[in-house]
């Protein structure tokens, strides 16, 4: 009798203790058994990772592929969210002072960039010496150019600093555009990153040269195309400064970069029939009348 009383206490207490299992715990995949459908919070777990978007995890991903691990769909997405790592290039030199983020294989460690515009790129310009046109003077104020398209003498140069490309000259232009009211020239109502087609007469020459410029940009770059861009634009005075500080005639080629004076979209305050023109050699910035046909064109445009 008492051990009939025991086994029927043993039976209660094993059925109790699963009822209240049940009331707590969920039933999840496990193998080949079933989904366990909406009660299952690993099912909310991964809708809410799928809800979040492609970096939230994969189903199938190369770290937690299905064919090592089968543990299912839903516990594929939650483990390939959790065995995330981040792959960014960036190094703590190339991050502004400060800022935090993420990179490297396998490293999850936060990281503070270190780089200071304040020193890494203005100190230097307190070592020039010497206009660009005296060769071995300190060139650490300048930034890196690549060339993207063509040869070194005649082709496209991109400056790493502002991204800008540079065509090789393209002759001389007068640059008789609209005086202080530039609304009749199309080019000063459009973004002016290469969407004016160089077609309206009232923009004048140089202006236009560069609007109707076709030309292969960016070949030689990674990701680039052979075919020819038409989004060439004439630059601002601005432009062509922040070349020379960037060392276009240093970082180039002295024959692409010239001695020649070129002319920017930009009008002078005090007298709008002149505009500003630079040199790229030793930075020299003057004006001159719209109507000079001396100066010559170099054309610009952007990703």
């Amino acid at each position: 009798m008492k051990k009939i009383l025991l086994y029927v206490s043993c039976f209660f207490l094993a059925f109790f203790g699963l009822y209240q299992i049940k009331i707590t715990v969920f039933a999840e995949q496990s193998g080949s058994s079933p989904e366990s459908g909406a009660d299952s919070r690993i099912k909310t777990a991964y809708d809410w990772l799928e809800a979040k978007g492609d970096n939230y995890g994969d189903t199938d991903a190369a770290d937690w592929d299905t064919a090592t691990y089968a543990w299912g769909t839903w516990w594929n997405q939650i483990m390939e969210a959790a065995a995330w790592e981040p792959d960014g290039t960036a190094a703590v030199g190339d991050v502004t002072l400060g800022k935090t983020f993420y990179a490297g294989l396998g490293d999850r460690t936060q990281k503070t960039g270190t780089y200071d515009p304040a020193t890494s790129l203005y100190l230097p310009q307190s070592l020039v010496e010497y206009d660009d046109y005296e060769a071995g003077d300190t060139t650490g104020e300048e930034s890196a150019w690549a060339l993207t398209a063509g040869v070194a003498a005649t082709g496209v140069w991109q400056d790493g600093r502002t991204s800008l490309y540079w065509s090789n000259s393209q002759g001389q232009a007068s640059n008789i555009f609209p005086d202080q009211d530039h609304s009749a020239c199309p080019f000063f109502s459009t973004a002016r990153t290469g969407s004016y087609d160089g077609l309206d007469a009232d923009c004048g020459n140089a202006i236009n040269v560069c609007g109707t410029l076709s030309l292969d940009g960016d070949s030689l770059k990674a990701g680039g195309d052979a075919g020819a861009e038409t989004d060439w634009y004439l630059p601002t005075q601005k432009e062509l400064q922040q070349a020379y500080i960037d060392g276009i005639y240093n970082q180039t080629n002295t024959t692409f970069a010239t001695t020649s004076t070129f002319w920017s979209s930009t009008e002078y305050s005090n007298a709008p029939a002149i505009a500003w023109y630079v040199n790229l050699y030793v930075g020299i910035t003057t004006t001159n009348t719209k109507v000079t046909a001396t100066n010559y064109v170099r054309c610009a445009r952007r990703d």
